[in-house]
């Protein structure tokens, strides 16, 4: 196998195209969950940051699947299985779940490239979001 096909293999159902548009609509989801926060005025759990984080990975998870069938209902089976998860952790527990799963269900499909351009976007703001507070 040649490099191009291997890179190509890795880009899954995307088009480098897609890379801009995901890492946009992640953003925005980011800056739509804080700004949603605010306006509700969070000041408890969750936070205006852990909305952000948290619309986010959603962002993310829902990039990651598009629009395959398959993949869709691998992300609700593991959503399912963490769902006992919910109870008994904190919210920077939850939410690094979450983007765990999402890297998994985007590695998993064959769109490792794809991964690679959104998890350090999406970590710096999980760092970001589920920091301590002073």
């Amino acid at each position: 196998m040649d490099l191009k096909a291997l890179v190509a293999d890795q880009m899954g159902y995307f088009t480098p195209p897609d890379i801009a548009t995901a890492l946009v609509s992640m953003l925005a989801a980011a800056l739509f969950g804080f700004l949603a926060a605010l306006v509700a005025g969070a000041r408890t759990d969750p936070g205006a940051r852990e909305m952000a984080v948290s619309a986010a990975v959603v962002a993310f998870a829902v990039n990651m699947v598009r629009a395959s069938v398959p993949l869709s209902i691998a992300l609700v089976a593991v959503a399912l299985l963490l769902r006992g998860e919910v109870r008994s952790t904190s919210a920077r527990g939850l939410l690094t779940r979450l983007f765990a799963v999402a890297i998994g269900v985007g590695c998993g499909s064959s769109a490792s490239i794809m991964v690679a351009a959104m998890v350090l976007p999406l970590g710096l703001l999980l760092r970001w979001g589920t920091a301590e507070k002073n």
